[in-house]
């Protein structure tokens, strides 16, 4: 049997009984998504976790085991001025119960290409939970413990924490946990390293980019939050009154295809921005490709002062955007200006800002109006592969009118097997927004899962010009056109 323990080679103080050890560790980020993937010698598995996850058992030792991970907050960004925690738990598929004595290597890198290792070491945990709680500040990063003897990993205290101070958790950024089960069950039960379980993260960051933008004279402080990578470009063209930025991205298909990606970029406008805070029409781009439905939200409700929109890109999104991205392209590009009144459609399709479940929205009858009773049937599904959930969902709907009223309201709703219909009656005739509220999902005697709690949001038009009358107009629209070039055709004709 064979151990590889590696070592830094950077500035970190590690504070053990009373002797300091120099060791490497620069550890910067900003925790927003999580996109989790297991892998084992033999074989592959991909999980779709965001801030949190129960992994898929994998064979560890003599028994099924899963890895639950979670991250909170589940959003950090560079304004948080709060302690973060990572938690890791490895349990027993069968029974639920915490494996004891897990010993677990992690390993930190930046990026995906050509990535340098920035933090790899070993903690253990003898209840089986093991969180590192990480308070960011700048200066030394100092980890508070003792160490084993035998594989020289953190003893997490009786509650199963590690505490760590430092300049994590302070520049943006893509970052790769590397995590792999050494032992379990008691501390010197080490596995061959050919039977080692493996385990890889990777934490989508968040980057907040602030600027005092000026127009006709006046400053506006404009937001641009990435929970992907660091933003780059932020500029304002007041002749177009149009925002450009980008990130970091890497474009190669197979990775895409091979993980589950979302991006999510949040502009925050003062809506004394005249002209674009006021707004209520939007053309949104990313890559040029022009955002419309699920993959823009508009939310002029959540801040008193600003208006916020959503750009929501999945995994299907980005890949179609890869086919047509330049090959040498290492970036993605965003755009954001105000446009002309445009005819507003309800929303049929609606993703949760964190990226974890789509809700589908069938309204009856399917022409909407005023003072009549109307339904409104809700599918969740997985955002990421589009299937059913086969679970329960707990969830809140909320419906709101131009006035930033709530006209209903339901909280603790539960949709049976992802499908639940409500019934709501309309006051006025008007656009108003649908925000439904993801809260977690059941399945069978399992508890409550929240990695995919999030907002959907999107509009409905009351009266709303049915679908079918729509394909219809269109259809006899394109008869007439049709018959205007035949009688053009030949003249002299009666018609």
């Amino acid at each position: 049997m064979s151990l590889r323990i590696k070592y830094a080679a950077n500035q970190v103080i590690y504070v053990q009984a009373g002797r300091q050890k120099i060791l490497a560790f620069a550890f910067a980020s900003i925790l927003v998504f999580s996109i989790v993937v297991i892998a084992l010698p033999s074989k592959k598995a991909f999980a779709d976790g965001l801030t949190q996850e129960n992994l898929p058992p994998a064979s560890v030792g003599n028994r099924n085991a899963s890895l639950f991970v979670k991250i909170n907050p589940p959003i950090l960004t560079t304004e948080s001025k709060q302690d973060a925690y990572m938690q890791f738990r490895l349990f027993d598929a069968n029974n639920n119960e915490t494996i004891k004595f897990t010993t677990f290597y992690i390993e930190v890198t930046k990026g995906t290409d050509n990535s340098q290792s920035i933090m790899h070491d070993f903690f253990q945990s003898q209840s089986g939970l093991l969180t590192l709680k990480i308070e960011p500040t700048e200066g030394p990063l100092t980890i508070f413990g003792n160490q084993e003897g035998f594989l020289n990993a953190w003893v997490a205290d009786p509650g199963g924490t590690v505490n760590i101070r430092g300049p994590l958790l302070l520049e943006g950024g893509l970052y790769h946990f590397h995590i792999e089960i050494f032992g379990i069950d008691y501390p010197t039960n080490i596995f061959k390293t050919e039977d080692v379980p493996k385990f890889d993260s990777w934490l989508s960051v968040g980057d907040v980019s602030s600027e005092n933008v000026q127009y006709s004279g006046q400053s506006y402080v404009t937001t641009i939050i990435s929970y992907y990578d660091k933003i780059r470009d932020f500029k304002f063209d007041a002749d177009k009154k149009m925002f450009t930025w980008s990130m970091p991205f890497d474009w190669n298909v197979s990775r895409i295809q091979q993980n589950n990606i979302f991006v999510h970029e949040e502009v925050r406008i003062p809506k004394s921005f005249s002209g674009i805070g006021n707004s209520p029409y939007f053309t949104a781009t990313a890559n040029d490709d022009v955002l419309t439905g699920r993959k823009l939200a508009i939310d002029p409700y959540s801040f008193e002062d600003r208006l916020t929109l959503h750009y929501l890109l999945n995994k299907n999104d980005i890949l179609n955007m890869a086919k047509k991205a330049n090959g040498d392209s290492k970036q993605m590009t965003f755009s954001l200006a105000p446009a002309s009144e445009a005819p507003a459609e309800t929303t049929g399709e609606m993703v949760t800002d964190t990226g974890g479940v789509g809700v589908a929205v069938e309204w009856t009858p399917s022409q909407l109006n005023a003072d009549k009773e109307s339904t409104v049937k809700l599918h969740f599904s997985d955002a990421f592969s589009g299937g059913s959930l086969n679970a329960d969902v707990q969830y809140s709907l909320n419906i709101i009118d131009k006035n930033a009223k709530q006209i209903y309201t339901k909280d603790n709703l539960i949709a049976k097997s992802g499908v639940d219909t409500q019934t709501i009656d309309f006051p006025s005739n008007e656009k108003y927004t649908i925000q439904v509220t993801v809260k977690g999902i059941t399945k069978d005697e399992q508890p409550v899962d929240k990695t995919r709690s999030g907002v959907a949001r999107g509009i409905v038009v009351v009266p709303e010009f049915p679908a079918g009358a729509v394909v219809a107009a269109a259809g006899v629209i394109g008869a007439v056109v049709m018959l205007q070039r035949f009688t053009r055709k030949l003249p002299g004709t009666d018609l």
